[in-house]
């Protein structure tokens, strides 16, 4: 898997072997990262369920500021380390190797704010879905306070097609793309008065 834009474009990555985690594959994330071509620059980004970090790690080479990574898998976790010692952002990125649903607890107590957070649930594992289904409000509520002059804070999740997701009520859908056999949907956090 290579990184397919940015100051590291045609990086090659280290990437988990076996089935237990599920790449963003390099023509999703070249949709995303033009479609979030305005936002990306100087961006605190949030990767949820990273599995191999490609997301994040392509914000990185994309201009974005700082990454946090929430991936349970400690081997998976190890190799996003790997990745970003290898690429030169080691002081850009922060790994949580645990649940999301403790991290977004962790990291709301933390008071802390993203300007993008991208979350991918595993397609297969139902249960996660329903967690995530749970939290998705706490992850809108990690995005950075937007104001009427300033459109940050997305949240994007990738999905399977058929999958209905619940609108955070803290966020509205502003839209949802066709990405091979998934779709991104974005939400923005409502604007604060």
């Amino acid at each position: 898997m290579r990184l397919t834009g940015g100051s590291a474009r045609g990086k090659v990555l280290l990437t988990p072997r076996g089935q237990t985690t599920r790449p963003t594959d390099a023509r999703t994330r070249e949709m995303l990262f033009n479609i979030l071509a305005g936002e990306i620059a100087d961006a605190r980004v949030l990767d949820l369920y990273a599995g191999s970090g490609a997301v994040g790690l392509e914000a990185l080479s994309r201009g974005a500021t700082s990454c946090t990574f929430v991936e349970q898998s400690k081997p998976a976790a190890a190799l996003i380390r790997s990745n970003l010692e290898q690429c030169g952002w080691k002081d850009s990125g922060e790994i949580w190797p645990c649940p999301v649903a403790v991290a977004l607890r962790k990291l709301s107590m933390q008071k802390c704010a993203f300007d993008i957070i991208f979350a991918d649930p595993p397609f297969h594992a139902a249960d996660e879905w329903i967690h995530f289904a749970a939290t998705i409000d706490k992850a809108a509520a990690l995005l950075d306070n937007v104001t009427e002059a300033a459109s940050s804070g997305l949240l994007v999740v990738q999905h399977p097609q058929r999958q209905l997701l619940q609108v955070p009520a803290s966020a509205e859908l502003l839209e949802t793309r066709r990405a091979g056999e998934s779709n991104l949907s974005f939400f923005q956090k409502n604007i604060t008065p």
